[in-house]
């Protein structure tokens, strides 16, 4: 790649294999995640009685949909031994690394003891992963959103001890949007370890609009971007951004095409409605630009060029979703660096230096 360090902003493990029985306190080993086979024939996540992602009906999974292209299979989401070998396949430095169906599902469970103890056994996993090569794979850590206080000193173990350099949250969790006061402490601790906040959605799962439709079509298009959007106008809108200054925010695996049309119209209804909010002291736009809010993109995003001139070249970030359905390994770098339409600075940035400064690598 000419010297062009990789850094993958969102990548993926795999950890619902995971041995939960010694992960686990004896209290929790019970009620410890496990694959079950469903009626579909396919195996599927059981956690607190429910299957994640919802197989069928309203909500459902992209697991139910019949999937035309799929990225190369391997076993780097559970091997790190494989998974170094897959990056240097693609030419990728450092892999930041995000979960899949526990981590995507624990922000919903109404166990909320429960979900506190899948957190710590789920991250203590993630280091051990990790661990095979602390300098190219980087944990994010998993948090109870349903408890802020003890996601916070979840948090801190995570970075102090386990060396993560993010953590991620949903859109919502227990009743609360992202700008809910009972979340403030553990914003505070973020703020005070200096690791961003990373929105990171699933289908299949409460999330907006998706009880609307039945169709994973439908389901898997539209929560990833809503949920990014609604996300953002809570963090900005709520004040998020002005009590925490120093806090970092990233929105991810939702593309980047929405950014400019939600900057223009929050700025719209702020002209008109600022009094509705009044936490929020300046333009959203003017916060959405900042060195406080990051965004990811898609590989082959045909909008990017226009996206960056409006938003910004420094606030996009490269992520492969690695290894999911819609990721294409071993092709996303390659699907970024091979564009004719960007400059070699431009390319540093994406693919390196906003990240970098993003989780402090």
């Amino acid at each position: 790649m000419n010297n062009l360090r990789i850094i993958d902003a969102d990548g993926h493990v795999q950890e619902r294999d995971a041995n939960w029985q010694e992960l686990l306190d004896p209290p929790y080993r019970k009620h410890a995640p496990r694959m079950v086979m469903g009626s579909d024939n396919r195996t599927h996540l059981l956690l607190e009685g429910k299957i994640w992602a919802k197989p069928s009906g309203f909500g459902c999974g992209i697991g139910t949909a019949p999937i035309t292209r799929k990225p190369r299979t391997t076993t780097g989401m559970w091997d790190p031994v494989q998974r170094l070998k897959d990056m240097d396949m693609e030419g990728i430095d450092t892999a930041v690394n995000f979960g899949t169906t526990v981590f995507l599902s624990l922000p919903f469970l109404e166990n909320h003891d429960l979900a506190c103890a899948i957190a710590h056994g789920y991250n203590t996993w993630l280091h051990e992963y990790s661990k095979t090569d602390p300098r190219r794979l980087k944990g994010v850590a998993l948090v109870a959103q349903q408890e802020p206080l003890e996601a916070a000193k979840e948090l801190e173990r995570c970075v102090k001890e386990l060396g993560f350099v993010a953590v991620a949250v949903a859109g919502h969790s227990a009743g609360r949007n992202l700008d809910h006061p009972d979340l403030y402490p553990f914003y505070a601790k973020a703020e005070e370890l200096g690791v961003p906040v990373c929105v990171h959605v699933g289908s299949g799962r409460p999330a907006a609009a998706a009880e609307r439709f039945d169709n994973p079509y439908f389901v898997h298009a539209t929560t990833h971007a809503f949920e990014q959007m609604i996300g953002v106008m809570c963090i900005v809108g709520g004040g998020i951004l002005e009590r925490f200054p120093k806090l970092k925010v990233a929105f991810l695996e939702a593309g980047a095409g929405w950014v400019p049309y939600w900057m223009e119209r929050l700025d719209e209804h702020y002209e008109y409605m600022s009094p509705a909010v009044p936490l929020m002291k300046k333009e959203p736009s003017e916060y959405m630009k900042s060195e406080q809010v990051w965004y990811s993109f898609e590989p082959d995003e045909r909008t990017l060029n226009f996206v960056m001139d409006y938003v910004g070249e420094e606030r996009f970030v490269f992520a492969s979703d690695y290894n999911h359905g819609d990721s294409k390994f071993p092709h996303t770098v390659e699907s970024v660096t091979g564009r004719k339409n960007l400059s070699a600075s431009q390319l540093r940035k994406l693919m390196c230096d906003n990240a970098a400064r993003l989780y402090g690598i």
